[in-house]
């Protein structure tokens, strides 16, 4: 209880207090005059007298129970009850978080922060006995064997997200493996998210510990190349990362440092490129940078130029790749008469146009034109009010990518206007699956003839363009082949492999 609680609370004892003195008085004084005054004088006062008594106790009656809400005793205890099981379930979070960061390999903080969590007298007996049994629980890793691992490539990324990253690494183990080379896999999760992940089936689907094998913490290994891929997760480095001589060393840059590149709600720096940097080089040494495409590295040139000092950063490419022979093109027919639009990406506002005009043009409400979403439809319907009748949507893998490529008649690609897209997957795939691409102009740099660049205003002319003259449409979807067959496919990667001295 505050101090104007008490205040207040006094003062309406004080005045109950004299109310109920007033009161007393005024029923003796009645009662003192009825023997000498006649009936007709005295119960009239007497009845006053009651209704006024009456009266006091309703009130008295009233804030009594207006005190026992707030300022009872037992309500109070019931507050600090609350309270101490919301300290309790908030400090039992951080023993979670911390013990999640213990097992992902971040040792040293962990452990400080876990033994200050259990010798914390403050804390719950719970909290303490939790902080206590994550310490316990730490395993003893096996030591090492004696003498480095050998592997023909190394694998230095994020293993445990669900999207592009990922599905770049799967695509180059493939291609590694199926050249009869060996490669070794690190995992080092992000610090402040998602730390005690598990990492993704895909890719512990094609671990079988001879072509490919996870490497133990704290090994020996070397390689002819170690490839880092996805910055962000060398903000901050595991404590036993393993021990790698690599004859070449790059971090592959497929991911800008900021979010977005212009002023406004969500724009926030993703990665520091001086730590991650110095992280790594305090790691393996020397390495060189190399981005996934020219707008990663356009931006990292035109907003963190200043920051790149001491860092060798490559002019050419390290294109995601794509397997043409795991893919099933859609065939020579004809646009029907409903032309099917589509598109596939998480379900982030980053990944759509944020304003509702834009995003109309881009996927119109016409009754020849079918919309199809892999990916979730939340943001757009959040956006536009509604989900226009014409939509069909997938949640994120709902549907295999390429099934749902198949099904396209044409593929329509915006985001949010000021989101850096690194490089672009989604029209890469949509492109070996056949499907002609209209995107905005800002990925020409990039996909140069293999895709139809337009405004948000003119992707409907675009669309009934491409799709009412048959012969352009097979020579717009010829010309995607042919791109993703220069840039993106695994010949083109293997291309790449081989300038760096390796045997593909």
């Amino acid at each position: 209880m505050t101090g104007s609680e008490g205040a207040v609370r006094f003062s309406k004892r004080r005045k109950a207090a004299a109310a109920g003195l007033g009161l007393a008085t005024a029923t003796v004084a009645v009662g003192a005059l009825a023997p000498f005054t006649p009936p007709a004088v005295y119960l009239p006062a007497m009845g006053a007298v009651l209704a006024c008594e009456l009266g006091a106790v309703a009130y008295l009656f009233r804030n009594r129970m207006r005190d026992y809400k707030v300022g009872h005793p037992l309500e109070l205890l019931s507050r600090r009850r609350r309270a101490a099981r919301l300290r309790q379930e908030r400090s039992l979070e951080q023993v979670a978080k911390w013990e999640d960061r213990l097992r992902a390999g971040f040792t040293t903080k962990a452990v400080g922060a876990l033994e200050e969590l259990a010798a914390d007298q403050e804390r719950s007996r719970a909290v303490r006995k939790a902080a206590r049994s994550a310490l316990d629980g730490r395993r003893e890793r096996p030591a090492p064997a004696s003498g480095a691992v050998r592997f023909d490539v190394v694998i230095a990324s994020n293993f445990n997200l669900p999207g592009g990253t990922t599905s770049s690494n799967i695509n180059e183990i493939a291609l590694l493996t199926a050249a009869g080379l060996r490669v070794g896999l690190i995992h080092n999760p992000l610090y402040d998210m998602g730390a005690g992940r598990p990492i993704n089936g895909k890719v512990l689907d094609i671990v079988d510990g001879e072509s490919v094998s996870m490497v133990e913490p704290g090994a020996e290994v070397a390689c002819d190349l170690l490839v880092m891929r996805f910055p962000p997760f060398a903000e901050r480095l595991r404590d036993d990362l393993p021990k790698v001589d690599a004859a070449q060393r790059m971090l592959v840059v497929n991911q800008a440092p900021m979010t977005y590149y212009e002023d406004g709600i969500g724009r926030k720096r993703v990665w520091d490129i001086e730590k991650v940097h110095r992280n790594l080089t305090e790691w393996i040494g020397e390495h060189r940078w190399v981005t996934v495409g020219p707008l990663v590295h356009q931006a990292l040139l035109d907003h963190h130029g200043d920051e790149l000092e001491g860092v060798d950063l490559a002019a050419d490419y390290w294109y995601p790749s794509i397997d043409l022979d795991a893919v099933t093109p859609r065939g020579d027919h004809p646009v029907g008469e409903t032309v099917r639009i589509g598109r596939h990406s998480r379900d982030h506002l980053s990944k759509w146009p944020e304003l509702a005009s834009d995003l109309r043009a881009c996927y119109p409400e016409r009754e020849d034109f079918a919309i199809r979403v892999l990916g979730g439809t939340d943001v757009p319907e959040r956006i536009l009010g509604r989900l226009p009748s014409n939509w069909s949507g997938h949640g994120f893998d709902g549907v295999a990518v390429g099934e749902f490529l198949r099904g396209l008649d044409v593929y329509a690609y915006y985001t949010c206007s000021s989101w850096l897209e690194a490089f672009g997957r989604a029209p890469v795939e949509a492109m070996a699956a056949g499907v002609p691409v209209i995107l905005p102009p800002v990925f020409k740099p990039t996909f140069g003839s293999g895709a139809l660049y337009a405004e948000p205003r003119d992707v409907a002319d675009l669309v009934d363009e491409i799709t009412s003259d048959h012969e352009r449409y097979l020579e717009q979807r010829d010309l995607g082949f042919a791109t993703v067959r220069r840039l993106f496919s695994h010949e083109a990667h293997r291309e790449r492999f081989r300038a760096l001295g390796l045997d593909l």
